[in-house]
């Protein structure tokens, strides 16, 4: 269990950089929602727009590509975790948001980052 722990922050790190870089601002990482039971890897603003981000990260020899990994449940789970995080910051429904997501596919020889602005469409 550390050790997923450990490789889950090591794709966290890896998806930060690339996002700040990208001009996105960090407001708070491993959001878990009580109600929904969910967890939000980062959240994060560009401008007024706040960010849900979902990072996966694959090493080489696991099972599939990380973009195999977000599932229709995942959505869900994500956007309702997403609410709460709202409710919870006394933030207004009316808060301009979109759902992103990085994947990071790694092996030894290469590093694949790809970003999906809107995982919703």
């Amino acid at each position: 269990m550390a050790n997923k722990k450990i490789i889950g922050n090591l794709g966290e790190d890896i998806a930060l950089k690339y996002l700040e870089g990208l001009g996105y601002t960090l407001v708070e990482r491993n959001f878990k929602g009580k109600k929904t039971r969910g967890e939000i890897d980062l959240v994060m603003t560009k401008g007024v727009v706040i960010v849900f981000i979902e990072v996966k990260y694959r090493r080489q020899g696991s099972f599939g590509y990380a973009a195999c990994s977000i599932s229709d449940r995942k959505k869900k789970k994500l956007y309702e975790t997403a609410e709460e995080y709202l409710i919870e910051k006394g933030l207004s429904f009316n808060q301009k948001c979109s759902f992103g997501a990085v994947l990071i596919d790694d092996t030894h020889y290469n590093r694949e980052i790809s970003f999906i602005e809107d995982i919703f469409i």
